[in-house]
């Protein structure tokens, strides 16, 4: 009998392995990993007395705002143009979430479409 050795390891690549890794390659995809977005989701919320906060006069509801001179009933983070649904924020505080309720002074209407 030869003395073959059939040693993966000697022989190199086999397309056994290439299946197997084209297989697993392909289900990555389906698997549930948490990704950017999901960190996204955990945003802190916007403490009122942060400086920018404070700059724009952000309250987190609609009834602590309307002493603000410039407040406007109806205007909201919820149907601002800067406001992400997603995950509750907002273009202006991009490393905090806002309350959907909330109002500050640089409420932008969203684009009619």
């Amino acid at each position: 009998m030869s003395e073959k050795s059939f040693d993966s390891e000697k022989r190199g690549p086999t397309r056994r392995r290439f299946l197997q890794l084209a297989v697993a390659s392909a289900l990555i995809p389906l698997l549930d990993i948490p990704g950017r977005q999901a960190r996204a989701d955990a945003l802190p919320a916007l403490d009122e007395s942060s400086p920018t906060a404070m700059g724009l006069s952000y309250k987190k509801t609609q009834e602590a705002a309307k002493s603000i001179d410039g407040y406007q009933d109806g205007r909201k983070c919820e149907n601002c143009a800067l406001y992400t649904p997603e995950n509750q924020g907002c273009r202006l505080f991009p490393a905090n979430s806002v309350e959907p309720e909330g109002w500050c002074k640089a409420w932008v209407p969203k684009p009619a479409g």
